[in-house]
């Protein structure tokens, strides 16, 4: 007789059969005991259900449902050896020959997708021709052990089956996990038999890394892992298009090994690489995976913006970008582009010590737009025209960048110190217009320079013509009252004599500098040359208060003013210089000043930058070999920073962020001349500048067209995506 079962492809629907009782009972006490039902009806409408449940179950007739099915799945990739091979399918034959009467079989051959070598039927009377079924070369390459298991599982033997495997399990398509957890669940059994295949004891490259894309004049690192079973004299190769570009003569230990090259000056373009290794030819079990291929794309060499102003001279940071491949163009901030059209020429911008108000809204928002939107780099430097002395605070610029120069994290807020030193001499009452004299304008700007500061702030007012006079000696403002007495004591100052600056800021920096503050700030207004002083006791007198961290900005008023000489002081005093001719500018000019100092300062005094996250930025350098820095910019990291360097305060030095599309670095220090004057002779110095804008610059592949490969096994799936080309 032949072997017949009954099998169930839905089995769920069975559980009706488990209402019938139920349904009998509600048929017999609702229906036949009040006579309004015969009991063959209900016995005929029970029948009715449980056909009906039966049919839904979708009852199967099955040949050796009763017996045991087994099927041998067998592993048919390269990674076996032919003994291995061979070994395994007289294991199957052996169990074939060894099987019940009743039992049956399958056998599942298996490399990249999986066949079905010998249909079911019974074990004993299986066509060996299974042990010839081959698979093509380009399956062989690959091992795919969860499709192999999905085949078993679905071929139509029954609900009495199991599952046994035969592989090195070397599996590099899916994952094999996948389907033994379904097997599981559904109580099919999977029985493995292991096998040598190319394993530990092969030499073989395990594996490399090497960018997928580089700008042209970076340098391409390549790492070559190697695993071998048997130590001895070996050799690592790169090539580079068909080309050996590097060979390294190597003694391999047992196990992994690691090995870099690297290669410079690569052409703009697509290159092949290829990774090779040769060793003991007696531990070579397997020479197919001695090589590795990787790809590579060159994009040409970065183009650059670089923004200082035109006092300025950037010429060791253009220098040192241009060294290191970049194409660098030098603009003044007046002729900074604000259309997308323009900006999106550019991978990467650079304001070097640029104040916010030399550059105009629209230039502002175009350098946000071009870091959010296009996806270009943004990189601030200090100095003392930048962050806080720059008016950053409350622009588009301060929104892109990591850090903010206002104190925001819950701080104590900085103590602040401003004196304001003016001119009261003779001059300053000359107004050949018949409007507002000078004096009554500084006066006015005094004023409102001191109204400008918060209770708890410090503020001293100085007015000097050949002689000195406090008109308000460095006080704590305490409220309304504190504010009436200074309005008033200014309103009193009558303008006459001569012009004497020296002394004038010899007092008042032995007045603020004793002051317990964190920003301490003077503002000197003037118009008209001091006849005392050189430029030699002026550097002397502004570098040992600078050392206190004591700023020192200048206002010059009309063209008789020593303008060189304001010039200068202010450039040596890390603050800044103004010059207006029109005496109702002076107000709003020493305000800008005083609202400045309460959320900004230059921080001076020599430091070492303190590491404080690993980044791609430092990952070529330690933290003992950077140079020491001589001040920065203050600023707060904000909550999505990542702080880098700091300072010895802890305040950031070196600060990053994903910004929308592009990155933004904050850099408070400066380009070299001033904060970072020991960095300029540093031999590292270009390196270190081209590891910052490398990070900033956009993917290289990042461009109109972009073009993805996807490898599954011997096939390959590629992606074409359109996005927008930077541009209108």
């Amino acid at each position: 007789m032949p072997d017949l079962g009954l099998a169930f492809a839905r089995p769920a629907a069975l559980w009706f059969l488990a209402a019938l009782p139920l349904f009998a009972l509600s048929g017999a006490l609702l229906g036949v005991r009040p006579r309004r039902l015969t009991r063959a009806a209900l016995v005929l409408r029970l029948l009715v259900v449980a056909l009906l449940s039966l049919a839904l179950a979708e009852p199967l007739l099955t040949s050796g449902a009763g017996a045991v099915s087994t099927v041998f799945v067998v592993d048919r990739s390269s990674s076996l050896t032919d003994p291995t091979s061979a070994a395994a399918n007289a294991w199957v034959a052996d169990a074939l020959a060894g099987a019940g009467l009743t039992d049956r079989a399958a056998v599942v051959a298996f490399g990249a997708s999986p066949s079905v070598a010998a249909p079911a039927g019974r074990a004993r009377d299986l066509d060996r021709a299974w042990m010839e079924h081959d698979l093509p070369e380009v399956e062989r390459e690959y091992t795919d052990v969860e499709s192999a298991l999905a085949l078993a599982r679905a071929l139509p033997l029954g609900s009495s089956r199991r599952i046994v495997l035969l592989s090195d399990g070397a599996e590099n398509v899916g994952s094999a996990l996948n389907q033994a957890a379904q097997a599981a669940a559904d109580g099919t059994r999977i029985d493995v038999v292991p096998l040598a295949g190319v394993d530990e004891r092969d030499l073989r490259v395990e594996g490399a890394t090497a960018p997928g894309s580089l700008w042209q004049g970076e340098t391409l690192n390549v790492i070559a892992t190697v695993a071998t079973g048997l130590a001895g004299a070996g050799r690592v190769e790169l090539w580079i298009d068909n080309q050996l570009q590097a060979a390294e003569d190597v003694e391999l230990p047992v196990g992994l090994s690691s090995w870099d090259f690297q290669v410079e000056n690569l052409a703009p373009g697509f290159h092949a690489l290829d990774v090779r290794v040769g060793g003991p030819a007696e531990g070579d079990r397997y020479p197919q995976n001695n090589a590795l291929p990787l790809a590579l794309v060159v994009r040409d060499r970065p183009n650059l913006l670089l923004v200082a102003p035109p006092d300025t001279d950037p010429g060791a940071l253009q220098g040192a970008l241009e060294r290191r491949g970049a194409v660098v163009t030098r603009v003044a901030p007046a002729d900074v582009p604000s259309r997308r059209s323009e900006l999106g020429a550019y991978d990467a911008f650079l304001l070097d010590n640029v104040p916010a108000a030399s550059l105009t809204l629209d230039q502002l928002a175009g350098l946000q737009d071009a870091a959010r939107s296009l996806g270009r780099g943004l990189i601030v430097i200090g100095g003392t025209q930048s962050y806080g002395p720059g008016g950053y605070a409350g622009t588009a610029l301060e929104e892109a960048l990591p850090v903010t120069v206002k104190v925001t994290d819950g701080r104590q807020r900085q103590r602040v110190a401003v004196l304001l030193i003016f001119d009261k001499s003779g001059s300053m009452t000359y107004d050949p217009l018949g409007r507002t004299s000078k004096i009554d304008m500084a006066k006015e700007a005094v004023r409102l320079g001191a109204q400008s500061l918060q209770v708890g702030d410090q503020v001293g007012i100085l007015a000097f013509n050949d002689q000195q006079e406090w008109v308000v000696e460095m006080t704590t403002i305490g409220g309304d009252d504190t504010r009436a007495t200074i309005d008033a004591a200014v309103a009193a100052v009558r303008a006459e004599g001569g012009t004497e600056i020296y002394p004038a800021l010899a007092l008042g920096f032995d007045a603020i500098r004793n002051v317990e503050a964190d920003v301490r700030h003077i503002v000197l207004l003037s118009d008209g040359k001091s006849r005392t002083g050189t430029r030699e006791t002026y550097a002397r007198l502004i570098d040992d208060v600078v050392a206190d961290r004591v700023t020192l900005s200048t206002i010059a008023i009309g063209e008789d003013a020593d303008t060189d000489l304001l010039n200068f002081l202010a450039d040596q005093g890390g603050g800044n210089y103004h010059f207006t001719d029109t005496p109702e500018d002076i107000p709003s000019l020493t305000l800008e000043e005083a609202q400045s100092a309460g959320s900004q300062s230059v921080i001076r005094g020599e430091y070492r930058p303190i590491q404080t996250l690993p980044s791609p930025i430092l990952a070529h350098f330690t933290p003992e070999e950077l140079p020491t820095l001589d001040g920065y910019d203050y600023a707060e990291a904000k909550p999505n920073a990542q702080v880098v360097l700091t300072s010895d305060r802890k305040d950031p030095v070196l600060a990053k962020w994903q910004y929308g599309l592009g990155r933004v670095i904050a850099w408070t220090a400066d380009d070299g001349a001033d904060f970072a004057s020991t960095w300029v002779g540093w031999p590292r110095y270009d390196e270190f500048w081209g590891a910052m804008v490398g990070w900033a610059l956009p993917d290289p592949e990042n461009r109109p067209i972009q073009v993805g490969v996807a490898r599954d096994g011997p096939e390959a799936g590629v992606t074409v995506a359109a996005g927008g080309g930077g541009g209108y």
